[in-house]
This record gives C-alpha cells, structure tokens and sequence, in this order.
C-alpha cells in the first residue's frame, strides 16, 4: 500500500521546510488557514506525484507530519 503525508494544522508553524523537502515538489505551501489570530498558509498535495518516500515528515522541525497508508481506490 501506498503512503501519504497527513498534517496537523493545529500544531503547524507554516515554515514551508516539508515543501522544500520533498524531492519530487509533491507539496506547496497553499492550504489557507487561522493559526491564532493570524491568517497562514499550510502544506498539502499540490500535485500527483508523492511517492510516499516520507522525506516531508522528517523534515518537519514540529513533528507534525505523519506517513499514513493510503487507501486503495477501488474505481
């Protein structure tokens, strides 16, 4: 089964370290959001292409991104 980066938005700094990571720019800094009272952008998927290799979530200086196993579509 294939793997994909999940993210805590909540404990997320928007520092855009992961986005600069990954080896295959699978993600960018797009995902809009609060933090406090501030207005910030998040990481996500911003193409196909994440191979699940997991560099973002080492990256990541919070510790906020996990390697999930991805669900099989079935169509």
């Amino acid at each position: 089964m294939k793997r994909h980066p999940t993210f805590d938005y909540q404990s997320c700094v928007s520092c855009g370290i992961c986005a600069q990571a990954c080896p295959v720019s699978a993600l960018g800094m797009r995902k809009e959001g609060l933090s406090g009272k501030y207005r910030n952008v998040f990481p996500e998927l911003v193409k196909p292409g994440c191979v699940g290799c997991g560099v973002c979530a080492g990256a990541c200086p919070m510790g906020v991104i996990a390697m999930e196993e991805a669900q099989d579509d079935p169509g």
